[in-house]
């Protein structure tokens, strides 16, 4: 709704792209309401009618303050809608009473509150409500027609046309106000689906090009591979392989963080950490990114005017915050330098990604946090479908924070991100982990690994990664044969667990193998990698977490530290 009036509407019913329809509906009716019933009892008093409705109206506008504070700001939704719909009524029929019963012009107000009704019920609430309705239509028939008319007549006729047309025209405005938000809000939700299946087509069609064209580099060079080539062309083949893959990983991330943030199932998981050992990964990171694009010219920095210090929050999608405006900054910068910084700034924590590239042109800049919005300046962006920065806003409302850029075209670009600063639970300075750290293990003489996987082709991929290694690795397809195999060999020091096999999943039988010795080391390697797969491979008893697909050194890495000793589990 693009008029004067949008940014209180927004402030008071809440944002309709971020609210429920229904919780905006009852916020508006409850809101509205309150504003409408103080109107007419401040024109009662004016005018001198009877004080009967300005009391009715004083009450009637606490209830419904009450209720919208309660939509508003709470997950309550069903109480406000029985009490708006039974306290109104009744309310609706007292003032009914006072005002001359059908003389009067509040019986137009109980025929219209009938469409409040339909909109705020359904299914068989609805029906029931209805038949309240009705019920209550009877009442009022009975009451008037058994009532003697002349104690209820106007004392004059003048008196009787004030009253019936001052409060037509505040019924009016009331209804008519209340139409015209329904209006807009349809109008709303229909533009809004419009776009949503121009932006599917549009997804759909990206995606498509986005997934074959990695996928075309990894099928076609990996035929050329089976073919004579020599080793340096053997070893080009396989880094374009590589990076193709590396960026068809991207895309897929991307895709899933997008659906769990807006389907609202992103957890977060605070600890406190330093912000300098976060630059340090971050940079050193970008600098694999900037020699995977050949891009040497660059130059990456971090820059902490106020020296190293803790921050609390969350580790994981802070990080992620900040990987995809590197990421971004390396995409559009061809040489000079790109800095990320963090400050202390009025209670917030102000971190901050500036590049020497091509910067962001101003009427380009308003788009820049939109779902499958992508600049391809001077074609320096040609791999995406534009959602990395649309993740990277929702991630930093989510932390309650906000961001902002500047950006000059031709001069580069600069991204703020600022987040509250929180003090952790617990004692000054102590550390406060998402995820519970298992006991310090002994060293292992004993190089057995047992593999739990049902896909051979997986399996041999793991194998190979681990042949470097000289294990004993032992092979069970699923998670009966792993426990069979456990019981013939308790002292087996580490599995490598698949989570979805036959007859049982990998939660279950990790949870009868510690049974059986709770001191084997389990890491679950598995490609469910959403949010929260994680933590439930933990609470199941798992020791440690990978995603596929593997990381060959990461996962030597791993195995290596669990069989030397001594480790702690549970590591991000």
């Amino acid at each position: 709704m693009n008029n004067p009036f949008s940014k209180l509407f927004d402030t008071v019913y809440g944002e309709k792209g971020q609210v429920k329809y229904e919780r905006y509906f009852m916020t508006m009716m409850t809101f509205t309401s309150c504003v409408f019933l103080i109107l007419l009892s401040i024109f009662h008093l004016v005018m001198g009618f009877s004080v009967a409705p300005v009391y009715l109206g004083a009450v009637g506008a606490a209830v419904c303050m009450v209720l919208y504070f309660l939509v508003r700001f709470t997950n309550c939704i069903y109480f406000p809608k029985l009490i708006l719909t039974g306290v109104g009524l009744v309310i609706l029929d007292l003032t009914w009473y006072v005002k001359f019963l059908s003389l009067g012009p509040v019986v137009f107000l109980v025929f219209v509150f009938g469409a409040l009704i339909i909109w705020v019920w359904d299914g068989w609430c609805l029906v029931r409500m209805i038949a309240f309705y009705y019920v209550n239509l009877l009442v009022l028939f009975i009451v008037e027609y058994t009532s003697p008319g002349f104690h209820f007549a106007y004392p004059d006729l003048k008196t009787r046309t004030i009253d019936i047309y001052l409060n037509f025209f505040l019924y009016s405005v009331l209804l008519l106000f209340v139409l015209n938000k329904i209006k807009n809000d349809f109008l709303y939700q229909k533009e809004r689906a419009i776009r949503s299946d121009k932006l599917k087509s549009a997804f759909l069609a990206n995606m498509s090009h986005e997934i074959r064209t990695p996928m075309n580099a990894i099928i076609g060079f990996s035929q050329l591979l089976e073919g004579e080539c020599d080793e340096e062309e053997k070893q080009k083949f396989l880094k374009i392989i590589q990076n193709s893959g590396d960026n068809l990983l991207r895309l897929i991330n991307e895709i899933i963080d997008l659906s769990t943030i807006e389907a609202g199932d992103i957890k977060l998981h605070f600890s406190t950490f330093s912000i300098r050992e976060l630059f340090i990964e971050l940079v050193d990171i970008s600098n694999l990114e900037l020699q995977r694009r050949n891009k040497t010219a660059i130059t990456i920095e971090y820059s902490l005017p106020e020296g190293d210090f803790e921050i609390y929050s969350d580790l994981f999608r802070l990080k992620q915050v900040m990987s995809n405006l590197l990421s971004n900054a390396i995409k559009h910068t061809s040489g000079g330098i790109i800095r990320i910084g963090c400050r202390k700034s009025k209670g917030d924590i102000l971190l901050s990604v500036s590049d020497t590239g091509t910067g962001i042109p101003d009427e380009d800049q308003h788009k820049i946090f939109e779902r499958f919005t992508k600049f391809n300046y001077h074609e320096m962006n040609r791999e995406g479908i534009g959602i990395g920065l649309s993740i990277v806003d929702k991630i930093v409302k989510i932390l309650h924070g906000r961001i902002w850029l500047k950006s000059k075209w031709g001069e580069g670009s600069c991204f703020y991100v600022a987040i509250p600063l929180m003090n952790p639970p617990g004692a000054p300075g102590s550390v406060v982990a998402d995820s519970n750290i298992s006991r310090l293990q002994q060293p292992v003489a004993n190089n057995l690994v047992l593999v739990v996987e049902d896909d051979i082709d997986s399996f041999h991929l793991i194998e190979g990664i681990l042949a470097p290694m000289c294990l004993s690795i032992q092979h069970a397809i699923n998670g009966p044969e792993a426990i069979d195999f456990i019981k013939k060999n308790p002292q087996t020091p580490l599995i490598l667990m698949d989570i979805k096999l036959p007859f049982m999943d990998g939660y279950e039988a990790t949870i009868a193998i510690k049974n059986i010795n709770p001191d084997i080391r389990i890491i679950a390697q598995t490609a469910y990698a959403i949010t929260g797969d994680r933590e439930k491979a933990i609470a199941a008893g798992c020791d440690d977490y990978v995603t596929k697909p593997l990381n060959p050194k990461k996962l030597r890495e791993l195995v290596a530290g669990y069989l030397s000793g001594p480790v702690s589990g549970n590591q991000p």
